[in-house]
């Protein structure tokens, strides 16, 4: 029925099919040399007919051809080495010293710095009650062959002698004859003498220049109580001696005395 209505109908359906297969021999050949592409597209027209569109499976679908490969990128030149950066240990402990920490929390060492602080303080207060304890100590054992002054101690251990015996007994003891520099350390001798009920003989002298007393170590005397009329110099007294009053004599230098030592 169909065909007698539209007698042409077989020669256009012929003519469709030879165009298709024209159309695809033509796309394959483009995309060989063109492109790549995972499609084919086919153009061309057909009264009342739209454009069409042949994809083939990845299987079947030709290869594209590779394409030149480019020129290699050059290299930049290498720029000169920085300058050296802090260690970090360094960097965090300058850093933390300078900010206080991490955040607004403040150092923090502090914590630790508060407890050295409190050891410390509790080390003192330790010291100063050793400090105490041995003063009563020595208060307490010294008498009455010694006395503390200050930070200076005199002492006898008894021995008798005249002034260089004296000199060397206390060398050999580890101190030096003992002399007067101030009120309280010639009261403190006086107390000495005045147990032992012993005029005592000082380390003072002027065997180089008649009149200038020297201690020890050849320094003129910035202290002295002499007794009135002293010295002398009755005979060629060159040592001085302590009364149990605590005045000073000049005398002469090979007297036995009760040897005062000073440490």
């Amino acid at each position: 029925m169909d065909q007698t209505m539209n007698p042409n109908r077989p020669y256009i359906q012929r003519m469709l099919i030879l165009l298709i297969l024209s159309s695809l021999v033509r796309g394959a050949s483009l995309q060989r040399t063109t492109s790549s592409a995972p499609r084919l597209v086919l153009s061309g027209w057909v009264p009342n007919a739209c454009t069409l569109v042949v994809c083939g499976s990845s299987e079947t679908r030709p290869k594209g051809e590779e394409g030149d490969q480019g020129l290699p990128r050059p290299q930049g030149l290498q720029g000169p080495a920085g300058p050296t950066g802090i260690p970090g240990s360094e960097r965090d402990f300058w850093w933390k010293g300078i900010s206080g920490g991490k955040g607004s929390r403040g150092n923090s060492n502090l914590p630790e710095l508060e407890s050295l602080k409190t050891q410390i303080r509790d080390l003192e207060t330790e010291l100063e009650g050793l400090k105490a304890a041995i003063t009563k100590t020595q208060r307490v054992l010294l008498p009455p062959n010694g006395v503390m002054v200050g930070e200076r101690i005199f002492k006898t251990d008894g021995s008798r002698g005249d002034y260089d015996a004296a000199r060397e007994t206390c060398s050999r003891l580890g101190g030096a004859l003992a002399f007067p520099r101030n009120a309280a350390e010639n009261s403190a001798l006086q107390k000495i003498v005045t147990w032992h009920n012993r005029r005592a003989v000082l380390g003072i002298n002027d065997m180089a220049t008649e009149g200038r007393f020297e201690n020890l170590n050849g320094d003129a005397i910035a202290y002295s109580n002499w007794a009135r009329g002293e010295p002398n110099n009755l005979g060629n007294e060159d040592c001085v001696e302590m009364h149990e009053d605590g005045k000073w004599h000049d005398r002469g230098c090979t007297l036995e005395w009760l040897v005062i030592c000073e440490f």
